[in-house]
């Protein structure tokens, strides 16, 4: 079982699946608890391992683009905007990910540092998408759906594993895992992974001068007997960036080149779980992780501790109850530039939360969900999430089922304190004799949490032909959203040198978003198996003549389909075919776009694997993101690469 977000985690694996098997795959993101796809109640999506690695799959932004209703947008070569059911955003805010349990979600911007998170571990089990709100599990900013990605226990991971590769995107790459026994009933695994990543194009074909390189190196020992479980994994990490571009600047030409960027640090995680009589279960667990970056825009240190416990039981047959309580501590610490000051420069978050959960089998094909979250936090105070679901079962081949939940998206220390100056215009841009003006993005220490109110309704099916068919519908009902105010021309404040133009979050906008999710997986013939993802949105936020307003009703793609084809060919050849339509993104005259990946694989003597990808092989380069943010234009380029793996 998985604590409802904290460090404890489990980690169901999945070997290479039949249909038989595809078809009840375990998920724990949908209500902390593990329980199969089928039967959970929501719009949830597995992606296995096995499965990405057929079409070479480098990724977990490129793993999220086949999950039906998740938005993925790649601006430059180190940054992603990912997000589920709209809200497509250079910062998305309203989709918490999960690694292995732990949040990965930060409270100085929101949202996700993807450059950090992007690796696609070798030891991968599977990545959980639940599209909806399960701000009752997993707490604040779980608004429009949970991202959680699991990797295999140490006792899965035994032996040697090498992978070398090269490529015209990622230049260099490699990882290595060895994996042992510790003991009766304990195991773990040593890994390290490299990756050197290649400048994105602009326009006219020239380098971005956005390359990058990570490196990673970490340990992970499982324990596992009939009364204990226990988990252990710490992790380092440490990239350097190229940043492309410019930053603004106070003296002409108002502005300059930036520093060169990185990212280090690390984490340690435990947990243990104590099975007790009856079913019943005690867990405990934590994690500290300490992370150093200096990234556009910001220069930062962070240090986090998160711990959790939680209590489950089975009671009257009926009734299945899990409750639980987190505390998280954070310490940001900024460094103040030109271009982004925070007042303070340094802040302390406490963060303290509890909930309850009732799975209720109301008769034998009928089953209900209950759950409450209750989290205080220092932005907003005390916030209430409830979660109602219900599952109902019309045969054992057919799944109906409802849910309707509340959600919020807190502030961040960005929203309450941040001076960002976008750009500075110079003298005489507004009439002559008129110094140059800053046009600065203020904080509000009085907004209020964004609020979520999410209706679904969904349906699964399977047959004995080897196909089986997800479909959901959903109607999102937004208040309080954040949205930019234009403020008066200041010409006192930073006078005689500056006029400032700002702007001001307010919470002032709200939005609805109705749309429908199909997913569907055939087993044309034993070696054959083909998936297809169907996704169509349409989000509007209003009022419509706020800027933001009209890029967020905008930023999302209405329409996006997928299709893959797993194929062996013998025991020796594998290929895989995955093709993908995006629609347009007209606030960001961003075009429509198809994609198309293909990977061909040899499996030669004493363990090695041979293979060849090509990638966004649809046409030579396309764009998938534009943002004023970052002024630079840059094109997703066509690529191709090739992998060596020996596992023994």
């Amino acid at each position: 079982m998985a604590a409802a977000g904290s460090a404890l985690a489990d980690n169901v694996i999945i070997r290479d699946p039949t249909f038989e098997q595809l078809a009840s795959l375990t998920v724990t993101s949908v209500t902390g608890t593990a329980r199969p796809q089928f039967t959970s109640p929501a719009a949830a999506t597995v992606l296995t391992a096995e499965e990405l690695n057929y079409i070479g799959i480098r990724n977990i932004p490129d793993a999220l683009r086949y999950a039906p209703g998740v938005q993925v947008s790649q601006f430059n070569a180190p940054r992603w905007s990912i997000s589920a059911r709209g809200f497509n955003t250079i910062t998305v805010d309203k989709l918490l990910v999960l690694v292995d349990g732990r949040s990965v979600y930060t409270p100085l911007w929101s949202g996700v540092y993807w450059e950090q998170h992007a690796w696609l571990d070798q030891d991968l089990a599977r990545i959980e998408v639940i599209n909806g709100p399960a701000g009752s599990v997993w707490g604040a900013n779980a608004m429009n759906g949970v991202v959680n990605i699991l990797s295999r226990s140490a006792r899965e991971t035994q032996g040697t594993a090498l992978l070398v590769g090269t490529g015209t995107e990622e230049k260099v790459f490699g990882s290595f895992r060895y994996g042992g026994t510790a003991g009766e009933n304990a195991w773990y695994r040593a890994y390290l992974d490299y990756s050197q990543h290649d400048d994105t194009e602009l326009g006219d074909g020239s380098p971005t001068g956005d390359a990058w390189d990570m490196a990673r190196i970490g340990f992970r020992y499982d324990r596992d007997d009939k009364d204990n479980r226990v988990f252990v994994k710490a992790e380092a990490q440490s990239g350097d960036f190229d940043e492309p571009g410019f930053v603004p600047s106070p003296t002409p030409p108002y502005q300059t080149l930036p520093p060169q960027g990185f990212n280090r640090g690390g984490f340690v995680q435990a947990s243990w779980v104590r099975h007790l009589a009856e079913g019943s279960e005690l867990a405990f667990g934590a994690w500290y992780e300490r992370l150093e970056r200096r990234l556009q825009p910001t220069d930062e240190r962070s240090d986090t501790v998160d711990i959790g416990v939680r209590y489950s039981r089975q009671l009257a047959r009926i009734h299945s109850i899990s409750a639980g309580a987190l505390y998280r501590y954070i310490q940001h610490d900024t460094t103040s530039t030109f271009q982004l000051t925070f007042t303070p420069p340094d802040r302390t978050l406490h963060q303290a939360s509890v909930y309850l959960q009732d799975e209720v089998q109301l008769t034998k094909q009928v089953g209900l969900t209950l759950g409450v979250r209750v989290e205080d936090n220092p932005f907003t105070g005390t916030e209430w999430q409830p979660d109602v679901r219900l599952g109902w079962s019309l045969t054992d081949s057919q799944l109906l089922w409802a849910a309707v939940g509340r959600a919020v998206r807190t502030p961040t220390f960005a929203d309450e304190s941040r001076y960002y100056v976008n750009q500075v215009s110079p003298p005489g841009t507004f009439g002559p004799g008129s110094p140059a003006v800053i046009a600065p993005i203020l904080g509000n220490r009085d907004l209020r949490s964004e609020e979520l109110i999410a209706y679904q309704l969904g349906w699964r099916g399977r047959w004995r032909n080897g196909a089986m068919l997800s479909a959901s519908v959903f109607y999102n009902d937004y208040d309080n959203l954040i949205l930019y105010v234009p403020q008066p021309l200041d010409t006192v404040t930073l006078a005689p040198e500056f006029w400032s133009l700002a702007l001001l979050p307010v919470n002032n906008g709200a939005g609805h978003a109705n749309g429908a999710e199909l997913s569907g997986v055939w087993q044309a013939k034993p070696r054959w198996r083909l998936l297809g993802e169907l996704s169509y949105l349409d989000l509007k936020v209003v009022p419509s003549e706020v800027l933001l307003a009209k890029n967020i009703t905008g930023s999302s793609a209405q329409l996006q389909a997928s299709l893959r084809s797993y194929l062996d060919l013998g025991k020796d050849w594998q290929i895989g075919v995955g093709l993908r339509y995006v629609d347009e993104l007209p606030a960001l005259n961003v075009s429509s776009y198809v994609s198309a990946e293909v990977r061909v694989a040899k499996a030669l003597a004493g363990g090695l694997e041979l293979a060849l990808v090509g990638q966004n092989l649809w046409d030579d380069r396309h764009a998938e993101f534009r943002t004023a943010s970052f002024p630079i234009d840059p094109y997703i380029e066509r690529s191709v690469y090739l992998a060596l793996t020996w596992r023994r």
